[in-house]
Formats: C-alpha cells, sequence, structure tokens
C-alpha cells in the first residue's frame, strides 16, 4: 500500500495513476496524441494567462480524487480557475479545483478514458470533461448538470464555448494532426 504524498512525488518519466493505494502504469502518448495535448495546451495556456483566468497544467501531474474514492488520477491536462490556484500543492491539486480535465485517448486507453475516468471526474464533481480521440478524429465535451456529465454539442459553426474557461470558444477541428 502506497500513501498518496508518495505517489503524486513520483518521477516524471511516466504517467502513474494510484488506484486503491497500488499504482497502475498509463501507456505513454501516441505521437497523434502528442501533437493533440501540445497544440491544446498551447491553446488554453494562452487564453488561461492572458485573461487571468486560471492555470494550466499539463501531465504529469495528478488530482487528488475525494478520499473516499482513494483514486489519484493524471489526466493529460487540467484547467485550474483563478480562485483555486493557490489550492495547487507541488505535485498535485485537489478534485475540488479542478475546472476542467482533457484526456486525450486512443485504442489502448479508451476504456479507461471514457469509462472510468469518466465516471471518477464525474464523481468527484470536476465541472467539465473533454475527450479527445486521436484514432477517430473525434472531440466529445461534457459538463457536470445535477452531479452527471451531459454532453455539450459544439455550436452550428464547429466552436466549443466553455462554461468553466469563461469566454474561450474554439473550433476542435482545428485541433487534429494533418
Amino acid at each position: 500500500m502506497i500513501p498518496f504524498e508518495t505517489y503524486a512525488c513520483h518521477d516524471d518519466t511516466r504517467m502513474v495513476e494510484w488506484i486503491d493505494g497500488d499504482l497502475s502504469l498509463l501507456p505513454d502518448l501516441s505521437p497523434a496524441q502528442q501533437h493533440i495535448r501540445d497544440q491544446l495546451l498551447a491553446l488554453l495556456s494562452e487564453y488561461a494567462e492572458t485573461s487571468g483566468h486560471g492555470l494550466v497544467i499539463p501531465a504529469p501531474f495528478a488530482i487528488r480524487m475525494p478520499e473516499e474514492m482513494r483514486r489519484g488520477r493524471e489526466p493529460d491536462l487540467l484547467f485550474v480557475p483563478s480562485e483555486f490556484i493557490e489550492t495547487v500543492q507541488e505535485h498535485y491539486v485537489n478534485s475540488h479545483g479542478v475546472g476542467i480535465v482533457v484526456e486525450v485517448t486512443d485504442a489502448r486507453s479508451r476504456y479507461l478514458d471514457s469509462v472510468e475516468k469518466f465516471h471518477d471526474y464525474q464523481l468527484a464533481g470536476i465541472p467539465e470533461y473533454w475527450l479527445f480521440d486521436a484514432d477517430n478524429r473525434s472531440a466529445s465535451f461534457f459538463a457536470l448538470s445535477r452531479q452527471r456529465y451531459v454532453r455539450v454539442p459544439t455550436d452550428s459553426a464547429g466552436y466549443y464555448h466553455s462554461s468553466v474557461l469563461r469566454g474561450f470558444s474554439f473550433a476542435p477541428s482545428l485541433i487534429w494532426p494533418k
């Protein structure tokens, strides 16, 4: 049984999650997944910095889920609104301070990201969950409503408008590798 604090300080060479006191190794991101993550990181970071709305943190960085869940998750990206920046620790942030989690999935991690992590992020009350599928070139956006995630469509022009990152919108079609 590994304490959460020990897990959170793991080296940055591999992504690992903490499940019921044990470590679970995550697959490395493929080049396509890395491209998508990097595009989103640049886009979100620029907006968050210029607007002053918060902080974008790339993996590996842990989210400490509520104590009863006994989970530490590492999304590919996370957004912490400015009002919760003081809750960010050196190696992790508690889930109540997270506004958006982003996972970039493929066939190797699709079940984990679209079922297990979806459930955990929803149960933890994280307001928005973005799921990008590198294989299918698709993006799904979910927002918490009455403690359940509901899918949020893009508008008629293909833009997604975040309810957490106020004033931020983008076209997911611009994220895919050429």
